[in-house]
Protein backbone atom coordinates (compact mmCIF):
# COMPACT_ATOMS: atom_id res chain seq x y z
CA UNK A 1 0.00 0.00 0.00
CA UNK A 2 2.77 2.71 1.40
CA UNK A 3 4.97 1.51 -1.72
CA UNK A 4 2.01 1.78 -4.33
CA UNK A 5 1.35 5.06 -2.98
CA UNK A 6 5.22 6.56 -2.82
CA UNK A 7 5.39 4.87 -6.43
CA UNK A 8 2.62 7.27 -7.82
CA UNK A 9 3.23 10.45 -5.59
CA UNK A 10 7.26 10.13 -5.53
CA UNK A 11 7.90 13.66 -7.49
CA UNK A 12 5.34 15.07 -4.79
CA UNK A 13 6.62 13.55 -1.65
CA UNK A 14 10.46 14.55 -3.22
CA UNK A 15 9.63 18.21 -3.51
CA UNK A 16 7.76 18.62 -0.37
CA UNK A 17 10.95 16.73 1.96
CA UNK A 18 12.90 19.07 -0.26
CA UNK A 19 11.12 22.14 1.33
CA UNK A 20 10.93 21.11 4.63
CA UNK A 21 14.89 20.24 4.54
CA UNK A 22 15.91 23.25 3.10
CA UNK A 23 13.95 25.34 5.62
CA UNK A 24 15.37 23.58 8.80
CA UNK A 25 19.19 23.41 6.95
CA UNK A 26 19.26 26.78 6.19
CA UNK A 27 16.69 28.58 9.13
CA UNK A 28 17.06 32.16 9.79
CA UNK A 29 19.34 33.07 6.53
CA UNK A 30 16.77 33.96 4.20
CA UNK A 31 15.62 37.50 3.60
CA UNK A 32 17.91 40.67 3.95
CA UNK A 33 19.00 41.93 7.17
CA UNK A 34 18.48 45.73 5.43
CA UNK A 35 16.36 45.70 2.60
CA UNK A 36 12.44 45.25 3.44
CA UNK A 37 12.42 41.86 5.25
CA UNK A 38 12.03 43.13 8.07
CA UNK A 39 9.05 45.79 7.66
CA UNK A 40 7.62 42.84 7.42
CA UNK A 41 8.01 42.00 11.36
CA UNK A 42 7.95 45.73 12.06
CA UNK A 43 4.36 46.68 11.16
CA UNK A 44 2.62 44.10 12.45
CA UNK A 45 4.24 44.57 15.23
CA UNK A 46 2.81 48.50 15.42
CA UNK A 47 -0.15 47.33 14.16
CA UNK A 48 -0.76 45.46 17.40
CA UNK A 49 0.65 48.54 19.54
CA UNK A 50 -2.23 50.41 18.04
CA UNK A 51 -1.02 51.87 15.55
CA UNK A 52 -2.97 52.23 12.25
CA UNK A 53 -2.03 51.25 8.67
CA UNK A 54 -2.14 54.09 6.19
CA UNK A 55 -2.70 56.47 8.87
CA UNK A 56 -0.12 56.40 11.21
CA UNK A 57 2.11 53.34 9.45
CA UNK A 58 2.85 55.24 6.30
CA UNK A 59 2.85 51.86 3.52
CA UNK A 60 2.05 51.15 -0.32
CA UNK A 61 0.90 47.67 0.19
CA UNK A 62 -1.96 46.16 0.07
CA UNK A 63 -3.49 45.75 3.98
CA UNK A 64 -3.70 41.43 4.27
CA UNK A 65 -0.65 40.43 4.87
CA UNK A 66 0.32 42.88 7.54
CA UNK A 67 -3.16 42.67 9.35
CA UNK A 68 -2.59 37.95 9.20
CA UNK A 69 1.11 38.33 10.61
CA UNK A 70 -0.01 40.90 13.27
CA UNK A 71 -2.68 38.08 14.27
CA UNK A 72 -0.08 35.14 14.07
CA UNK A 73 1.93 37.49 16.57
CA UNK A 74 -0.63 37.83 18.48
CA UNK A 75 -1.41 34.42 19.25
CA UNK A 76 1.89 32.55 19.06
CA UNK A 77 4.11 35.85 20.36
CA UNK A 78 6.25 38.45 18.70
CA UNK A 79 9.07 36.50 17.00
CA UNK A 80 10.55 35.63 13.66
CA UNK A 81 9.89 32.06 13.53
CA UNK A 82 6.22 32.90 13.83
CA UNK A 83 6.97 34.41 10.48
CA UNK A 84 9.65 31.56 9.01
CA UNK A 85 6.69 29.23 9.69
CA UNK A 86 3.97 31.16 8.31
CA UNK A 87 6.16 31.56 4.83
CA UNK A 88 7.50 27.76 5.07
CA UNK A 89 3.46 26.69 5.15
CA UNK A 90 2.71 29.54 2.42
CA UNK A 91 5.79 27.78 -0.33
CA UNK A 92 4.82 24.51 0.67
CA UNK A 93 1.21 25.73 -0.24
CA UNK A 94 2.73 27.67 -3.59
CA UNK A 95 4.86 24.42 -4.90
CA UNK A 96 1.87 21.82 -4.70
CA UNK A 97 -0.65 24.45 -6.41
CA UNK A 98 1.75 24.62 -9.32
CA UNK A 99 2.38 21.06 -9.40
CA UNK A 100 -1.01 20.52 -9.53
CA UNK A 101 -1.79 23.10 -11.97
CA UNK A 102 1.14 22.19 -14.12
CA UNK A 103 0.23 18.18 -14.01
CA UNK A 104 -3.16 19.08 -15.70
CA UNK A 105 -1.35 20.08 -18.97
CA UNK A 106 2.03 17.92 -18.90
CA UNK A 107 3.30 14.80 -16.92
CA UNK A 108 4.14 14.40 -13.36
CA UNK A 109 7.91 14.77 -14.08
CA UNK A 110 7.86 17.75 -16.30
CA UNK A 111 5.91 19.16 -13.40
CA UNK A 112 8.43 18.36 -10.69
CA UNK A 113 10.94 19.91 -12.61
CA UNK A 114 9.11 23.43 -12.78
CA UNK A 115 8.45 22.85 -9.17
CA UNK A 116 12.70 22.20 -8.76
CA UNK A 117 13.22 25.59 -10.62
CA UNK A 118 10.61 27.44 -8.12
CA UNK A 119 12.71 25.73 -5.27
CA UNK A 120 16.31 26.66 -6.30
CA UNK A 121 15.16 29.83 -7.58
CA UNK A 122 13.00 31.20 -4.88
CA UNK A 123 12.82 29.10 -2.05
CA UNK A 124 16.58 28.73 -1.61
CA UNK A 125 17.13 32.50 -2.80
CA UNK A 126 19.39 34.32 -0.46
CA UNK A 127 18.57 37.76 -1.79
CA UNK A 128 15.21 39.74 -0.72
CA UNK A 129 13.32 38.02 -3.30
CA UNK A 130 12.40 34.82 -1.26
CA UNK A 131 9.95 32.87 0.29
CA UNK A 132 10.88 32.50 3.63
CA UNK A 133 11.35 35.97 4.65
CA UNK A 134 10.98 37.74 1.36
CA UNK A 135 10.77 41.67 0.59
CA UNK A 136 6.67 41.40 1.06
CA UNK A 137 4.51 38.90 2.69
CA UNK A 138 1.76 40.41 0.63
CA UNK A 139 3.56 38.85 -2.85
CA UNK A 140 4.26 35.74 -1.27
CA UNK A 141 0.25 35.42 0.22
CA UNK A 142 -0.81 36.68 -3.17
CA UNK A 143 0.78 34.72 -5.35
CA UNK A 144 -0.44 31.19 -3.17
CA UNK A 145 -3.69 32.82 -3.25
CA UNK A 146 -3.69 33.37 -7.41
CA UNK A 147 -2.36 30.16 -7.70
CA UNK A 148 -5.70 29.13 -5.81
CA UNK A 149 -7.53 31.22 -7.97
CA UNK A 150 -6.32 29.37 -11.03
CA UNK A 151 -6.40 25.52 -9.70
CA UNK A 152 -10.24 26.32 -8.83
CA UNK A 153 -11.10 27.88 -11.90
CA UNK A 154 -9.85 25.33 -14.25
CA UNK A 155 -12.35 23.00 -11.70
CA UNK A 156 -15.02 24.67 -12.25
CA UNK A 157 -15.05 26.30 -8.31
CA UNK A 158 -15.74 29.49 -8.94
CA UNK A 159 -16.98 30.63 -5.67
CA UNK A 160 -13.22 29.63 -4.66
CA UNK A 161 -11.65 30.94 -7.67
CA UNK A 162 -13.33 34.24 -6.88
CA UNK A 163 -12.75 34.17 -2.64
CA UNK A 164 -8.99 33.18 -3.84
CA UNK A 165 -8.61 36.13 -6.15
CA UNK A 166 -10.33 38.52 -3.76
CA UNK A 167 -7.53 37.73 -1.14
CA UNK A 168 -4.75 38.00 -3.05
CA UNK A 169 -5.88 41.73 -4.56
CA UNK A 170 -5.97 42.09 -0.69
CA UNK A 171 -2.53 40.90 -0.43
CA UNK A 172 -1.06 42.19 -3.55
CA UNK A 173 -3.15 44.79 -5.97
CA UNK A 174 -0.79 43.77 -9.13
CA UNK A 175 -2.78 41.01 -9.53
CA UNK A 176 -5.82 42.57 -10.03
CA UNK A 177 -5.76 42.33 -13.77
CA UNK A 178 -6.98 38.97 -13.21
CA UNK A 179 -10.75 39.71 -12.72
CA UNK A 180 -11.39 39.86 -16.60
CA UNK A 181 -10.74 36.94 -17.58
CA UNK A 182 -12.49 35.11 -14.36
CA UNK A 183 -15.28 36.96 -15.83
CA UNK A 184 -15.27 35.96 -19.01
CA UNK A 185 -14.15 32.19 -17.41
CA UNK A 186 -17.13 32.22 -15.22
CA UNK A 187 -19.82 33.30 -16.87
CA UNK A 188 -23.55 34.43 -15.32
CA UNK A 189 -23.96 31.34 -13.87
CA UNK A 190 -23.95 31.80 -9.86
CA UNK A 191 -23.45 35.62 -10.27
CA UNK A 192 -24.36 36.69 -6.66
CA UNK A 193 -22.79 34.07 -5.29
CA UNK A 194 -19.83 34.77 -7.40
CA UNK A 195 -19.74 38.50 -6.43
CA UNK A 196 -19.94 37.50 -2.72
CA UNK A 197 -17.04 35.82 -3.00
CA UNK A 198 -15.61 38.30 -4.79
CA UNK A 199 -16.53 40.98 -1.62
CA UNK A 200 -15.80 38.35 1.07
CA UNK A 201 -12.29 39.13 1.44
CA UNK A 202 -12.14 42.61 1.12
CA UNK A 203 -14.86 42.96 3.74
CA UNK A 204 -12.55 40.84 5.99
CA UNK A 205 -9.25 42.80 5.35
CA UNK A 206 -10.92 46.53 5.61
CA UNK A 207 -13.34 46.04 8.26
CA UNK A 208 -11.20 46.48 10.95
CA UNK A 209 -9.33 49.06 9.67
CA UNK A 210 -12.34 51.14 9.41
CA UNK A 211 -13.87 50.33 13.32
CA UNK A 212 -9.97 51.33 14.27
CA UNK A 213 -10.51 54.83 12.83
CA UNK A 214 -9.08 54.70 8.93
CA UNK A 215 -11.10 57.16 6.96
CA UNK A 216 -11.47 57.00 3.16
CA UNK A 217 -9.57 60.28 3.18
CA UNK A 218 -6.48 58.25 4.58
CA UNK A 219 -7.04 56.11 1.58
CA UNK A 220 -7.00 58.86 -0.67
CA UNK A 221 -3.79 60.32 0.69
CA UNK A 222 -1.77 56.81 0.83
CA UNK A 223 -3.17 56.35 -3.00
CA UNK A 224 -2.07 59.73 -3.72
CA UNK A 225 1.85 58.98 -2.47
CA UNK A 226 1.55 55.66 -4.40
CA UNK A 227 0.92 57.69 -7.71
CA UNK A 228 3.55 59.95 -6.88
CA UNK A 229 6.04 57.12 -5.89
CA UNK A 230 4.89 55.69 -9.24
CA UNK A 231 6.48 58.30 -10.97
CA UNK A 232 9.52 59.68 -9.19
CA UNK A 233 12.87 59.21 -11.07
CA UNK A 234 14.30 57.04 -8.38
CA UNK A 235 12.02 53.83 -8.87
CA UNK A 236 12.29 54.55 -12.91
CA UNK A 237 16.16 53.67 -12.13
CA UNK A 238 15.32 51.01 -9.59
CA UNK A 239 13.01 49.32 -12.75
CA UNK A 240 15.90 49.98 -14.92
CA UNK A 241 19.03 48.20 -13.09
CA UNK A 242 16.35 45.34 -12.43
CA UNK A 243 15.53 44.98 -16.01
CA UNK A 244 11.74 45.50 -15.42
CA UNK A 245 11.61 48.61 -17.74
CA UNK A 246 11.86 47.80 -21.67
CA UNK A 247 15.25 49.25 -22.88
CA UNK A 248 16.29 48.35 -26.55
CA UNK A 249 19.13 47.49 -24.66
CA UNK A 250 17.58 44.32 -23.10
CA UNK A 251 17.56 43.06 -26.42
CA UNK A 252 20.82 41.87 -26.87
CA UNK A 253 20.46 39.92 -23.44
CA UNK A 254 17.41 38.34 -24.52
CA UNK A 255 19.05 36.86 -27.53
CA UNK A 256 22.22 35.79 -25.78
CA UNK A 257 20.25 34.07 -22.69
CA UNK A 258 17.80 32.53 -25.36
CA UNK A 259 20.74 31.06 -27.57
CA UNK A 260 22.52 29.59 -24.22
CA UNK A 261 18.99 27.74 -23.53
CA UNK A 262 17.92 26.69 -27.13
CA UNK A 263 21.34 25.49 -28.39
CA UNK A 264 21.76 22.62 -25.92
CA UNK A 265 18.04 22.38 -25.95
CA UNK A 266 18.35 21.28 -29.51
CA UNK A 267 21.55 19.70 -29.32
CA UNK A 268 20.33 17.11 -26.42
CA UNK A 269 17.21 16.77 -28.58
CA UNK A 270 19.06 15.33 -31.45
CA UNK A 271 21.83 13.92 -29.35
CA UNK A 272 20.46 12.12 -26.24
CA UNK A 273 23.42 10.08 -24.23
CA UNK A 274 24.35 10.16 -20.21
CA UNK A 275 27.85 11.44 -21.44
CA UNK A 276 25.78 14.58 -23.26
CA UNK A 277 24.18 14.78 -19.94
CA UNK A 278 26.57 15.09 -17.88
CA UNK A 279 28.58 17.63 -20.39
CA UNK A 280 25.45 19.75 -20.02
CA UNK A 281 25.59 19.80 -16.57
CA UNK A 282 28.83 21.43 -16.46
CA UNK A 283 27.73 23.57 -18.76
CA UNK A 284 24.28 24.87 -16.75
CA UNK A 285 26.28 25.57 -14.44
CA UNK A 286 28.31 27.77 -15.49
CA UNK A 287 26.07 29.86 -17.67
CA UNK A 288 23.29 29.28 -15.28
CA UNK A 289 22.36 32.66 -14.25
CA UNK A 290 19.47 34.83 -12.81
CA UNK A 291 18.70 36.07 -16.20
CA UNK A 292 18.99 32.67 -17.68
CA UNK A 293 14.99 33.59 -18.85
CA UNK A 294 14.95 36.64 -19.31
CA UNK A 295 13.28 35.91 -22.44
CA UNK A 296 10.76 33.94 -21.61
CA UNK A 297 7.98 36.24 -21.53
CA UNK A 298 8.46 37.88 -24.57
CA UNK A 299 8.30 34.25 -26.18
CA UNK A 300 5.09 32.81 -24.53
CA UNK A 301 3.36 35.89 -26.06
CA UNK A 302 4.96 34.97 -29.70
CA UNK A 303 4.07 31.19 -29.37
CA UNK A 304 0.85 31.85 -27.97
CA UNK A 305 -0.06 34.08 -30.65
CA UNK A 306 1.18 31.13 -33.52
CA UNK A 307 -0.69 28.80 -31.63
CA UNK A 308 -3.56 30.33 -30.46
CA UNK A 309 -6.22 28.52 -32.64
CA UNK A 310 -5.15 24.85 -31.99
CA UNK A 311 -5.24 25.62 -27.76
CA UNK A 312 -8.02 24.33 -25.43
CA UNK A 313 -9.75 26.88 -23.40
CA UNK A 314 -7.97 25.72 -20.26
CA UNK A 315 -4.69 26.28 -21.80
CA UNK A 316 -5.74 29.28 -22.93
CA UNK A 317 -6.70 30.34 -19.89
CA UNK A 318 -3.55 29.24 -17.37
CA UNK A 319 -1.62 31.11 -20.36
CA UNK A 320 -3.57 34.68 -20.82
CA UNK A 321 -3.79 34.52 -16.51
CA UNK A 322 0.21 33.75 -16.44
CA UNK A 323 0.87 36.62 -18.66
CA UNK A 324 -1.69 38.86 -16.90
CA UNK A 325 -0.49 37.95 -13.34
CA UNK A 326 3.21 38.75 -14.56
CA UNK A 327 2.31 42.19 -16.36
CA UNK A 328 4.67 44.00 -13.83
CA UNK A 329 7.99 41.97 -14.99
CA UNK A 330 6.94 41.19 -18.66
CA UNK A 331 9.99 42.67 -20.30
CA UNK A 332 12.21 40.64 -17.71
CA UNK A 333 12.03 37.72 -15.81
CA UNK A 334 15.45 37.66 -13.60
CA UNK A 335 15.57 35.79 -10.55
CA UNK A 336 17.31 38.32 -8.43
CA UNK A 337 13.98 40.60 -8.45
CA UNK A 338 10.27 40.20 -8.69
CA UNK A 339 10.84 37.08 -11.20
CA UNK A 340 11.62 34.53 -8.28
CA UNK A 341 7.58 34.91 -7.60
CA UNK A 342 6.71 34.28 -11.24
CA UNK A 343 8.88 31.15 -12.02
CA UNK A 344 4.83 29.02 -12.09
CA UNK A 345 3.60 31.38 -14.35
CA UNK A 346 6.86 31.48 -16.37
CA UNK A 347 7.44 27.92 -16.88
CA UNK A 348 3.67 26.62 -16.85
CA UNK A 349 2.73 28.33 -20.16
CA UNK A 350 6.58 27.02 -21.38
CA UNK A 351 5.62 23.53 -20.95
CA UNK A 352 2.24 23.74 -22.67
CA UNK A 353 3.74 25.78 -25.83
CA UNK A 354 6.51 24.14 -26.83
CA UNK A 355 6.60 21.58 -29.18
CA UNK A 356 5.77 18.06 -27.80
CA UNK A 357 8.54 16.63 -28.78
CA UNK A 358 11.00 19.22 -27.24
CA UNK A 359 9.21 18.81 -23.52
CA UNK A 360 11.90 16.22 -23.22
CA UNK A 361 14.78 18.50 -23.64
CA UNK A 362 12.88 21.78 -21.44
CA UNK A 363 12.45 19.12 -18.79
CA UNK A 364 16.29 18.35 -18.69
CA UNK A 365 17.23 22.07 -19.48
CA UNK A 366 14.75 22.90 -16.79
CA UNK A 367 16.37 20.73 -14.36
CA UNK A 368 19.73 21.30 -14.33
CA UNK A 369 19.52 25.13 -14.62
CA UNK A 370 17.27 24.17 -10.78
CA UNK A 371 19.70 22.19 -9.58
CA UNK A 372 22.84 24.95 -10.92
CA UNK A 373 20.77 27.85 -9.53
CA UNK A 374 20.09 26.43 -6.51
CA UNK A 375 23.34 25.32 -5.33
CA UNK A 376 25.02 28.95 -5.96
CA UNK A 377 21.92 29.89 -3.67
CA UNK A 378 23.35 27.60 -1.14
CA UNK A 379 26.11 29.16 -0.98
CA UNK A 380 24.90 32.43 -0.47
CA UNK A 381 23.10 31.26 2.06
CA UNK A 382 25.77 29.45 3.62
CA UNK A 383 27.87 32.58 3.46
CA UNK A 384 25.29 34.67 6.12
CA UNK A 385 27.90 32.92 9.37
CA UNK A 386 27.29 35.92 11.97
CA UNK A 387 24.40 35.16 14.02
CA UNK A 388 22.53 37.64 15.75
CA UNK A 389 19.73 36.70 18.18
CA UNK A 390 17.69 38.44 20.61
CA UNK A 391 14.62 37.33 22.51
CA UNK A 392 12.29 38.60 19.20
CA UNK A 393 14.23 35.98 16.84
CA UNK A 394 17.14 34.71 15.27
CA UNK A 395 18.83 35.91 12.23
CA UNK A 396 22.44 34.96 9.97
CA UNK A 397 23.91 37.85 8.52
CA UNK A 398 27.23 38.06 6.74
CA UNK A 399 30.21 39.07 8.37
CA UNK A 400 30.23 42.53 6.87
CA UNK A 401 26.94 43.96 7.74
CA UNK A 402 26.40 41.08 10.66
CA UNK A 403 28.79 42.27 13.49
CA UNK A 404 28.38 46.13 12.88
CA UNK A 405 24.55 45.02 13.34
CA UNK A 406 24.85 42.94 16.82
CA UNK A 407 27.34 45.93 18.18
CA UNK A 408 24.48 48.11 17.45
CA UNK A 409 22.10 46.32 19.36
CA UNK A 410 24.54 45.91 22.09
CA UNK A 411 24.79 49.39 22.22
CA UNK A 412 20.98 49.91 21.92
CA UNK A 413 20.19 47.89 24.31
CA UNK A 414 22.49 49.06 27.02
CA UNK A 415 22.34 52.81 25.94
CA UNK A 416 18.55 53.38 25.62
CA UNK A 417 15.58 53.31 27.40
CA UNK A 418 12.50 51.19 25.23
CA UNK A 419 10.46 54.05 25.05
CA UNK A 420 13.23 55.95 22.99
CA UNK A 421 12.45 56.42 19.55
CA UNK A 422 15.24 55.00 17.67
CA UNK A 423 15.82 55.86 13.58
CA UNK A 424 18.19 54.46 11.18
CA UNK A 425 18.96 55.68 8.02
CA UNK A 426 18.78 54.90 5.29
CA UNK A 427 17.55 51.97 6.51
CA UNK A 428 17.34 49.08 8.72
CA UNK A 429 14.30 48.14 10.66
CA UNK A 430 16.04 44.83 11.39
CA UNK A 431 17.60 46.66 14.48
CA UNK A 432 14.08 48.21 15.50
CA UNK A 433 12.59 45.08 15.72
CA UNK A 434 15.44 42.87 17.18
CA UNK A 435 15.54 45.55 20.02
CA UNK A 436 11.64 46.67 20.25
CA UNK A 437 12.65 50.08 19.77
CA UNK A 438 10.34 51.92 17.80
CA UNK A 439 11.13 54.13 14.24
CA UNK A 440 9.15 56.41 13.27
CA UNK A 441 6.20 55.06 11.68
CA UNK A 442 5.94 57.44 8.73
CA UNK A 443 9.24 57.58 7.92
CA UNK A 444 10.96 54.46 8.93
CA UNK A 445 13.02 54.18 5.41
CA UNK A 446 14.61 57.43 4.03
CA UNK A 447 16.37 55.16 0.67
CA UNK A 448 16.48 57.87 -2.07
CA UNK A 449 12.91 56.72 -3.19
CA UNK A 450 11.02 58.07 -0.30
CA UNK A 451 12.96 61.15 0.25
CA UNK A 452 11.77 62.14 -2.88
CA UNK A 453 8.28 60.94 -3.29
CA UNK A 454 7.67 62.88 0.57
CA UNK A 455 10.14 65.86 -0.11
CA UNK A 456 13.04 67.05 2.91
CA UNK A 457 10.72 69.75 3.84
CA UNK A 458 7.89 67.41 5.03
CA UNK A 459 10.24 64.62 6.74
CA UNK A 460 12.27 67.48 8.59
CA UNK A 461 8.73 69.14 9.71
CA UNK A 462 7.99 66.07 11.33
CA UNK A 463 11.24 65.15 12.88
CA UNK A 464 10.46 68.71 14.36
CA UNK A 465 7.58 68.17 15.60
CA UNK A 466 8.08 64.48 16.97
CA UNK A 467 11.65 65.09 18.12
CA UNK A 468 12.85 61.43 18.34
CA UNK A 469 15.48 60.64 20.76
CA UNK A 470 18.15 58.85 18.41
CA UNK A 471 18.91 59.11 14.80
CA UNK A 472 21.58 56.37 13.81
CA UNK A 473 22.89 57.29 10.07
CA UNK A 474 24.80 54.15 8.27
CA UNK A 475 27.20 54.23 5.06
CA UNK A 476 24.83 51.55 3.54
CA UNK A 477 24.97 52.03 0.11
CA UNK A 478 21.98 52.74 -2.02
CA UNK A 479 22.94 53.16 -5.02
CA UNK A 480 20.08 50.89 -6.68
CA UNK A 481 18.21 54.01 -6.12
CA UNK A 482 20.40 55.87 -7.82
CA UNK A 483 22.08 57.56 -5.03
CA UNK A 484 24.56 55.74 -3.19
CA UNK A 485 24.87 57.08 0.46
CA UNK A 486 22.71 58.99 2.71
CA UNK A 487 23.57 62.29 3.53
CA UNK A 488 26.29 63.07 0.72
CA UNK A 489 24.58 61.77 -2.80
CA UNK A 490 21.00 62.64 -1.22
CA UNK A 491 19.05 63.77 1.68
CA UNK A 492 21.69 66.79 2.12
CA UNK A 493 19.45 68.79 4.28
CA UNK A 494 17.67 66.41 6.47
CA UNK A 495 21.68 65.14 7.57
CA UNK A 496 22.55 69.20 8.43
CA UNK A 497 19.19 69.04 10.42
CA UNK A 498 20.46 66.43 12.11
CA UNK A 499 23.91 67.80 13.15
CA UNK A 500 22.71 70.70 13.79
CA UNK A 501 20.08 69.77 16.70
CA UNK A 502 21.90 66.02 17.78
CA UNK A 503 24.72 65.32 19.29
CA UNK A 504 26.87 62.92 17.88
CA UNK A 505 27.43 60.19 20.51
CA UNK A 506 29.51 56.97 18.82
CA UNK A 507 30.80 55.21 15.71
CA UNK A 508 29.76 51.59 15.71
CA UNK A 509 31.20 48.79 13.33
CA UNK A 510 34.42 48.33 10.93
CA UNK A 511 33.22 48.03 7.11
CA UNK A 512 29.66 48.95 7.83
CA UNK A 513 29.39 52.25 10.24
CA UNK A 514 26.71 53.43 12.11
CA UNK A 515 26.93 56.85 13.17
CA UNK A 516 25.11 57.40 16.42
CA UNK A 517 23.49 61.05 17.14
CA UNK A 518 21.29 61.95 20.12
CA UNK A 519 18.62 64.99 20.37
CA UNK A 520 20.58 67.74 22.56
CA UNK A 521 19.16 68.21 26.03
CA UNK A 522 17.45 71.22 25.82
CA UNK A 523 15.23 69.64 22.51
CA UNK A 524 14.99 66.71 24.73
CA UNK A 525 13.70 68.81 27.85
CA UNK A 526 11.38 70.91 25.66
CA UNK A 527 9.72 67.83 24.50
CA UNK A 528 8.90 66.82 28.11
CA UNK A 529 7.63 69.75 28.93
CA UNK A 530 5.40 69.67 26.04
Amino acid sequence: MIKEIYKKNWQLILFNILIIFAFILFYGRFGDIFVDSFREAYIPVQILNGELLYRNIFTIYAPFSYLFNALLFFIFGINLKVLYFASLIASLGICNLAFFISNRFINKNYSLAVVLFIIGGGVLSPNVFNFIFPYSYGVLYGLLFTLGCIYFALNNNFFMAYLMYSFAICSKYEFVLLLPLLIYASGKKNLLKNIAALLLPVFITFTPLFIKGLRIEDLIISCSLLLTMSSTKTLYWFYSIMGLVFRWELIPVYIINFLKVSIPLIFFYYFRNIWLLGILAVYFYFIASPEIFVFVFPLILILFAIKYNKLSFDKKFIIIASLLASIKLFFAFTLQSYGVFFIPFALIPLFILIPVRFRKSLFVVILLCAVSIGIKNCAGLINKRIKIETEQGVVFASKYNGNSINELIDYIKKSTLPEDKVLIYPENLAVNFLTNRESDNKFYSLIPLYTETFGEDVIIKRFEITRPEYIIISNYNTSNYYYSYFGQDYAGKIFDFVQKNYDFQKQIGKGLIFNVYRIKPHHRLSRQHA
